[in-house]
């Protein structure tokens, strides 16, 4: 309870060797569950190079398990052959399941293990379609895997789809009342790195290629695609909106058509397009909208899509309205849905949660001067700048990034919180306010994290 929010540290799951920082963790509000992607070692062993031999083993397989044979001078593909053991001591690589956690004791309940060599990527409650359930609607848990094999091997990987059913409970262990059920799996020609929702629809990337796909039947059908440029990182659908972002090809604001043959357009694009996104989403105040995304350095970028402005041409370039630094690579972005805003929550590397908000007009421009005020009236810790700690450095500073439009919290929060009322009433008489209405500015900031 010493933390601004209250921290729980708990052990997660049974034998596995951690968690996978790709899929991470996702919670399923209906069952009130947590799944998450986890690996434990296991050896390697190089596959059959010898396509003679491997086929032989491929019959030899077949015949005993009663299925039927390969045709004479099939090629098997690397991934089916069988391994070739040239060492008594050979290293070790992580082999992944996907492990339901019970939400009393956090131990793994049931698990489904993926294929050797297969890698989660991606995983993701979503809100899906479906007519079976009570609302059109249901959770459903989607993962994206791929498989990890070597650069001469062409990529794949697949979609899983997992639903989370209440089953009778062992003898003496009430906390294994649900399993996993899958639902739908799918092979791809492509690593499936990303997953999101779009209008109750499932958007899944397949290496530069993006597609929406409708559940349902337990079947997933493709009805819209859309060329990307590298490897997509990020999807996030707000209405009839998506936010796409590229690993190197920096972020993309897209459009969804419904009405006759659904199609994704792209609106508006990064102008310089050489940001590597890990995550985007959207940040909402009232009737405003504005796109942040992290990249792989801890830096947050805030573009806005406006068609109106001649700098976008447009719309059809996303500019920029400020760069934050948080000095630790961002892992994943989370919305929080409020009465009229909407609050990200940015987690790091570093084991550290971020909160991002956007302000109204006029309590920004009141804010930011008492801000700037004590940027130079407080003794900063070790006599560092605050400023330039939170400033993006400079080789990688966009100049079209106006200054000045982020607001530190650590810098003024604690002032109007724990600091001296005489230090609260300078500052607010320098602006031509009073200290009342700059607490009451914050307390409306932070009101939306009441949730926790």
């Amino acid at each position: 309870f010493d933390s601004a929010w209250p921290v729980r540290c708990i052990p997660a799951g049974t034998a596995h060797g951690g968690i996978s920082t790709q899929g991470g963790v996702a919670f399923h509000a209906g069952s009130k569950s947590y799944v998450a992607a986890t690996s434990s070692p296991e050896p390697f062993y190089i596959r059959e190079p010898n396509p003679d031999i491997a086929f032989r083993q491929a019959t030899k397989a077949a015949e005993a398990a009663g299925k039927p044979v390969p045709a004479p001078r099939t090629v098997i593909p690397e991934y089916q052959r069988h391994d070739l053991r040239t060492t008594s001591v050979p290293p070790l690589v992580p082999r992944f399941s996907i492990d339901l956690l019970s939400p009393e004791t956090f131990e793994t309940v049931d698990s489904y293990m993926l294929d050797v060599h297969e890698h989660v990527a991606a995983m993701q409650t979503l809100e899906l379609e479906s007519a079976q359930a009570e609302g059109g609607s249901r959770a459903l848990v989607c993962v994206g895997t791929g498989f990890v094999l070597g650069e001469d091997v062409m990529s794949r990987g697949r979609i899983y789809v997992f639903d989370i059913v209440d089953v009778v409970p062992l003898p003496g262990r009430p906390q294994t009342n649900r399993k996993l059920k899958l639902l739908y799996t799918e092979e791809v020609h492509g690593v499936v790195s990303a997953v999101g929702e779009l209008r109750g629809n499932l958007v899944m990337s397949e290496g530069s290629k993006l597609y929406v796909r409708s559940f349902a039947n337990d079947t997933l059908t493709s009805f819209a695609f859309l060329d990307c440029h590298t490897w997509v990182r990020s999807t996030v659908g707000l209405r009839n909106f998506l936010l796409v972002g590229d690993v190197a090809n920096g972020l993309s604001f897209v459009g969804f058509q419904e009405e006759g043959p659904a199609r994704l357009h792209v609106l508006g694009r990064d102008a310089h397009a050489c940001l590597p996104i890990e995550c985007a989403d959207f940040l909402v105040l009232g009737q405003q909208l504005q796109l942040l995304a992290a990249d792989s350095h801890g830096h947050l970028h805030l573009f806005v899509y406006a068609p109106r402005d001649v700098h976008s041409f447009g719309g059809q370039r996303l500019l920029r309205r400020g760069e934050f630094s948080l000095r630790s690579r961002v892992v994943s972005l989370r919305r929080i849905i409020g009465s009229s805003r909407h609050v990200c929550l940015a987690m790091t590397f570093d084991g550290s949660v971020h909160a991002v908000s956007m302000v109204p007009e006029k309590t920004y421009k009141r804010l930011q001067r008492i801000n700037g005020q004590l940027a130079k009236a407080v003794p900063p810790i070790a006599g560092l700048n605050p400023r330039e700690y939170r400033a993006v450095p400079l080789h990688r500073r966009q100049n079209q990034a106006p200054k000045r439009t982020v607001l530190d919290a650590d810098l003024l929060v604690p002032v109007y919180t724990n600091g001296s009322v005489v230090r609260q009433k300078e500052a607010a008489q320098r602006d031509g306010t009073t200290a009342d209405r700059v607490l009451k500015d914050i307390v409306e900031t932070e009101s939306v994290f009441g949730i926790f």
